[in-house]
């Protein structure tokens, strides 16, 4: 009896670990919403952003450009998370590696804000 208590409690826990994983990349997103909403007001009005092109005025971006980077996070958290949900509980390590790699993206594309910023702070 106290087996089947403590496993219901792992299991409530995990699905809240699961749960905050699964959205941290959407809240990350809004945040980053806000910074380019805020920040934007202080920087120049073009910004490099599609540094695979070639040098010059292809790079830059305006800044309703830079909502790409929050907009493409929710659509890849959201598409993750619609997968996981279609899988069947036996396969836990994708719906892991689904829910996981959203964050290690939004991490990712982050930085990538945090260091195109910089250079003009």
């Amino acid at each position: 009896m106290a087996n089947l208590k403590n496993d219901t409690i792992e299991s409530d826990n995990l699905s809240r670990i699961y749960f905050w994983i699964g959205l941290s990349p959407i809240i990350i997103s809004l945040i980053l919403s806000l910074l380019i909403l805020i920040l934007f007001k202080f920087l120049p009005s073009r910004l490099p952003l599609f540094y695979s092109l070639s040098w010059g005025d292809q790079q830059l971006a305006t800044h309703q450009q830079f909502l790409i980077i929050p907009a493409s996070l929710v659509l890849i958290a959201i598409l993750n998370l619609s997968l996981s949900w279609q899988l069947h509980s036996s396969q836990s390590f994708f719906k892991k590696a689904l829910l996981i790699s959203p964050l290690i993206i939004s991490l990712i594309l982050v930085i990538t804000f945090i260091k195109i910023i910089s250079i003009f702070i």
